[in-house]
């Protein structure tokens, strides 16, 4: 690995998911994915949550382990075929509920950070045929073909789970010869395949480009381009225990965890998560506001939910303690709020 590598890993984190679902897999194959995430010091059992935040490096390290200890070649290619689009969030609800595949691509890129990929992506859709682009922006050694095949067949099962097929592909060009398991990528891609290419690159039909996925929902896009917004926000802001006490918050959409739960799941005493928040100039109830604020502007401003119905997503036991606390973070109602924007956004498309 260059010198570069390190130092830009370790200044990333990655949501735990990735880690999840090679160990899950490992396991299944019939090996122990224990041993190499102690190693790493990486959660293990019931403490390994896909909300986990964990240093890129740590994830990087505990991928090249697995390498030594599982002897199947097209490891990457089984991995990439566990990642629909219920494993990653919010960030995955955002691209299926898009009204076009090309929407779906623009969104996930756009917030491709909430995702644990190590490639960085590009889309190409202005000149010549549209295609998707790989660059591997630091050295990622003998984990390499392990993170391409993943990332690609990822991108595969996702393209499935959006339009119930898989024919958009046209090409696959990689950058590494043929393997002795060709006869997989063949099965998985069903297009013409290219080894000893340049680049990682994917060639799509132009007409697949706009279709309509299956779960379409310009609504519930926008919410979840809403929320996506919010956590990368917070996840490029100061404040790392901050940050990672959000994505606890808004890992799964209408649940709060207590204090004590997300602080289990950060692998840190209340007490101890209180101190390091303080640190921060936070609390546990300021963060909880914020988010609570962030989804409710957004609830109001995006869906047609009742006030009620806003109220107990949120987590308020009735819509007068809602009202209440969001006066408190804006100076108005919510039904003020809700008439104010909508007016607003009259003027701007007339």
């Amino acid at each position: 690995m260059n010198d570069q590598g390190p130092l830009r890993l370790a200044q990333r984190e990655h949501p735990a998911i990735g880690v999840v679902l090679l160990s899950e897999l490992v396991r299944d194959l019939g090996y122990d994915p224990v041993p190499a995430l102690r190693a790493e010091g990486l959660p293990a059992g019931d403490e390994l949550r896909p909300t986990n935040l964990i240093e890129a490096s740590r994830e990087l390290g505990y991928i090249l382990r697995i390498l030594g200890d599982v002897p199947i070649p097209e490891l990457g290619l089984l991995a990439g075929r566990r990642h629909h689009f219920s494993v990653f969030g919010m960030w995955g609800f955002a691209m299926i509920s898009s009204s076009t595949l090309r929407s779906a691509i623009q969104v996930g890129l756009r917030f491709i950070d909430l995702t644990h990929t190590f490639l960085r992506w590009h889309f190409i859709g202005k000149t010549g045929a549209p295609r998707m682009r790989l660059e591997e922006p630091v050295d990622l050694g003998p984990a390499r073909r392990f993170l391409i095949e993943r990332d690609l067949t990822a991108a595969v099962t996702l393209l499935e789970d959006l339009l119930g097929h898989r024919r958009g592909l046209v090409r696959l060009s990689l950058p590494y010869e043929s393997p002795s398991y060709r006869e997989s990528y063949s099965e998985i891609f069903s297009c013409e395949l290219e080894f000893g290419a340049d680049r990682a690159e994917v060639l799509i039909a132009p007409d697949t480009l706009d279709a309509t996925p299956l779960q379409a929902n310009p609504t519930a896009a926008a919410l979840a381009e809403q929320q996506c917004n919010e956590l990368a926000s917070r996840m490029a802001g100061p404040g790392s225990t901050t940050r990672a006490v959000r994505h606890e918050l808004l890992a799964v959409p209408g649940e709060f965890p207590p204090l004590a739960e997300v602080a289990r799941r950060l692998h840190v005493s209340e007490r101890g998560l209180r101190r390091r928040l303080a640190a921060e100039k936070a609390s546990f109830r300021t963060v909880l506001d914020q988010v609570r604020e962030t989804l409710a502007r957004a609830y109001l401003r995006d869906t047609r939910l009742q006030i009620e119905e806003i109220a107990e997503r949120l987590g308020y036991s009735d819509a007068a303690n809602f009202t209440h606390a969001f006066r408190r973070w804006t100076g108005s109602a919510p039904g003020r709020f809700r008439a104010d924007t909508a007016y607003l956004s009259e003027r701007t498309r007339s």
